[in-house]
Parts: C-alpha cells; structure tokens; sequence
C-alpha cells in the first residue's frame, strides 16, 4: 500500500527525494502533482490519495505550516483515521489550526538526517504495519494503539515533548538543532459516530464583510478581482462574484459544428424548423442546459487541456466565428494548489430546459454561474448587477460587440450569462442585460460568443488566503 506525501510545493525538492528512495526501496508513494491524472479535478485526485494509502508523511516546514493546502490534507487524514508521521525539516512554532491537529500526539526524535534514511526506513515500516491490520472502525482504533507503542519502542522518546507540544513546538535535540530532523508518529482515531472532527478551536476565519473586494486567483496573467456577495450563518464561507466580466465566450456550441446549419441547410430565417423542433435546436444553436454546457467545463476545468463531452467551442461553431476557447485552458488553471484547495464544492439546483428530463438538474460545481433566483443576493448585498469587461477581456474579445456599443452609444457595461435556461426552449438563456434600458435580464441563443462571463464560486474563509492579505497590500 501507498505512502502519501504531504508538503508545501515550495519543499517540493525535498518530497521528491524521499519519494525517489522510498520507491527504490519498494515502497510505493502519493505525491502531487506527479499522481495528479490529467482530466481529472485536483481536489477528488488528492482526497482519493489519501484514503488509498496507508499513512500520510508530513514534511513540516515554516512552508507546509502556513499553507491551507497542506492544512486540509492534515484535516482530511484525522478525520478518516489516516495515520500521519510528521518529519520535521525546519523549527517552527504550529499555527493554531496545525497545533489543533497535531499536538496531543506522542512525539519522537530521529537519530539520524543522513541521505534521509529515518524517515525513509520508518515510512516503510509503517506502511508494512497498516497493511498487516485488520480494517474497520474498531480494529483501526486497535491498530492506532499498537502502532504508538510500537513507535515509543522504536524511537527514543524526548523526555521534554510533552511540555513543548502545549506551546505548539516539536520537539528538538538540544545540541544540534539544524543537523537533526525530528519525526512523529501519530495515532489518529477515527471520531465516534456523531462526532465532528473540529468541535472546538478550529481555524479562525478570514474577516471579510459582504460587498468587500478581495483578490483571489488568476486569469489572462492577472489577479482576479472578485465582490464578497454572502457569507454563511457560521462565517466560514463565503460566495465571490467576479468583480468584472473576466472574458466573452459562447454559453454553448452548435453541436453540427456551424451555427444555424445543419449540414448545408440554413437555419438563419426568422421562422424556421429550429424554432419549434428542440432537438434541432440544440444542434444548430446550442445547449441551454447548465449540465451539459461547454462554458460549464471549462470554468471547472484546472487543467490545460480541457476535456469537453461533445461539440468543443471552436470559433467555427460560433455564429460570427469568434472567441472560441477550445484550445484555452480551464479556468481554474491559473490558481495555485493552495487557492484550488479552498474552493468548495457547491451543490447547484437548476432548472431544466424544454428537452431536460426533469424540472431541475443537481450539480457539483467548484465554479459556477448565478441563477435568476440568485440574483436577489445583490439586492440583499446592495450591490448592482450590471458589470464592466477588464481591460484584458476587451483585449480578448474577438467579436468587438462590447467596443460597438460602446463606441455608439456610450455603454460601459456588458450583458453576462446567467446558468439558467428559459424553460420552453432548448438553446435560449437569459443574461444580465448591459444597463442601456430599464431591462434587467434578457434571453439569448447559447451560441452566441460576443456576452460576457462573470463567474462565481464558495470559498472556505478558513482556508483562503487573499492575494496581497499577508504584506497587507
């Protein structure tokens, strides 16, 4: 069975070699972003690799310390009664959300730095025990037992451990601090039933008020501007709207690959077969519903080559042959592991359209887009609805239908897709119109390229780190 390596990609240098000599020695590893499957989403692949493997080893470092990534696999291990062995690689007080995690555990020094030999050879035993103990709840907590016998057996205990570990600091040898690395086992039990793992003392939120900017990922190379729209009851979430439109891309795909054609038939008339006939519809104009829309897979995608189900978004399925994206990578692509990591995945209601199986369609989505229901969340944050492209979308935007507008009538905003289809079709949507009349929404074909995209997503406060939050720019 597996060995998973937890650490902040900036020690990166040192997991790899630890990973190298394990794996010379027989011992297989976990270790992002190298077991990271393209095509699939980086959040599932981690939490997949740590319930698959025997016991986490944790490179603790100033680095892993602060890092929410590394913070979530600890939280994730604990609560699925993963064993964890902590190597530390540098001294570091705990931040009270590791402290939390870590420090009611028994703690034992390494003997030896040399080529990495104590992690490696501990790492390897430990992984022989979890694969010769029973499984389930009651035998894991036996084995959780054996195993923190078996280490103070192991390991010379440090008499002092127990005093330190109140002020959250490991344990250290007292003469030479930078030559030796410490190591600790932990038994992890897995909660009783009812219980949650983090009742009491959990990481303190980030204080943000609703309507507050904040910066939080990338895209086109730069920061995303995003507005807090809700915060849960319990202040540990909160729903981010993109402050601007961040780029101009069609809802959908014409899925025969022209738009309004079918083949050599034209479908541009005011009336036409497309009107009324919704599966035609779809082929010549594009998919009205959310979970099966190209502007769907890739705002979820984090890779850089985005895998779509059908028709891709080739500009020549667009219907003036612009803006597509199927050569683009995800969206999330330009967020770093830490920043993905704090996303949560948000459960999605939303309405069918007229060729939908049922009255809604249930999505998990890590980012998303509002719903007409939705956007009463402006009226309760006091914050308008209406939206500008950044600098970068307009330099994007191959259609020019904002810079037409613009130019002619002096409209600094853009319509932005909504997820919602109308009902009583199968290509139209509805959007967030530019502001020019007292129309707030409208509906238009999914096919469309020239309208903006405005994204959304749910963050754990106790995870993110704003960009700019730690130099207090």
């Amino acid at each position: 069975m597996q060995i998973f390596l937890s650490h902040s990609s900036k020690d990166a240098a040192i997991a790899e070699k630890i990973c190298e000599q394990l794996e010379k020695n027989g011992t297989q590893c976990f270790i992002a972003p190298r077991n990271i499957r393209p095509g699939k989403e980086y959040a599932e692949e981690i939490i997949n690799g740590i319930d698959e493997s025997a016991a986490v080893v944790l490179l603790m470092s100033k680095n892993a310390n602060s890092s929410p990534h590394v913070l979530r696999e600890v939280e994730h291990a604990v609560s699925g009664g993963t064993p964890i062995l902590v190597y530390k690689i540098e001294d570091v007080v705990l931040s009270k959300s590791m402290e939390y995690f870590l420090m009611t555990h028994q703690w034992v020094s390494s003997k030896s730095q040399e080529d990495y030999a104590d992690i490696v050879a501990f790492a390897q035993d430990l992984a022989k025990k979890e694969n010769a103990e029973p499984v389930g709840t009651e035998a894991a907590g036996n084995a959780a037992d054996q195993k923190a016998k078996a280490v103070g057996n192991a390991a010379e205990q440090e008499p002092k451990a127990a005093a330190k570990r109140k002020t959250g600091i490991f344990a250290v040898a007292a003469v030479a601090v930078l030559a030796i690395a410490a190591i600790a086992f932990f038994a992890m039990r897995k909660p009783e039933a009812g219980q949650t793992v983090a009742e009491e003392n959990e990481p303190e939120p980030v204080s943000v008020q609703v309507g507050e900017t904040v910066l939080f990922g990338s895209y086109l190379d730069e920061d995303i501007e995003w507005r807090v729209l809700r915060i849960s009851e319990d202040g540990t979430q909160a729903v981010l709207i993109a402050s601007h439109i961040l780029t101009m891309k069609a809802y959908d795909t014409a899925e025969s690959g022209r738009y309004n054609y079918d083949g050599d038939k034209d479908y541009w008339t005011r009336e036409s077969e497309a009107d009324t006939d919704m599966a035609l519809q779809i082929r010549v104009r594009g998919n009205s519903d959310w979970s099966a829309s190209n502007l769907r897979a890739w705002l979820n995608a984090d890779t850089e080559v985005v895998n779509y189900t059908d028709q891709p978004p080739v500009a020549a399925a667009m219907a003036e042959k612009k803006n597509g994206y199927q050569n683009e990578a995800g969206f999330l692509y330009g967020f770093t592991q830490e920043e993905r990591a704090a996303i949560v995945e948000t459960e999605l209601v939303t309405k069918g359209n007229a060729l939908s199986e049922t009255e809604s369609v249930t999505t998990y989505d890590r980012v998303w887009l509002l719903s007409l229901e939705e956007l009463s969340w402006f009226d309760d944050a006091g914050m308008r609805k209406f939206a500008s492209p950044t600098d970068a979308a307009i330099e994007q935007d191959q259609s020019l239908w904002y810079i037409l507008d613009y130019n002619t009538y002096g409209v600094e905003c853009l319509s932005w897709w909504l997820r919602e289809p109308e009902t009583e079709a199968a290509s139209l949507c509805y959007l967030v119109d530019n502001g020019y009349t007292e129309r707030v929404v409208r509906q238009e074909n999914a096919g469309l390229e020239g309208f903006g995209v405005r994204p959304a997503l749910t963050v754990d406060l106790r995870l993110v780190t704003f960009r700019g939050e730690e130099s207090g720019e």
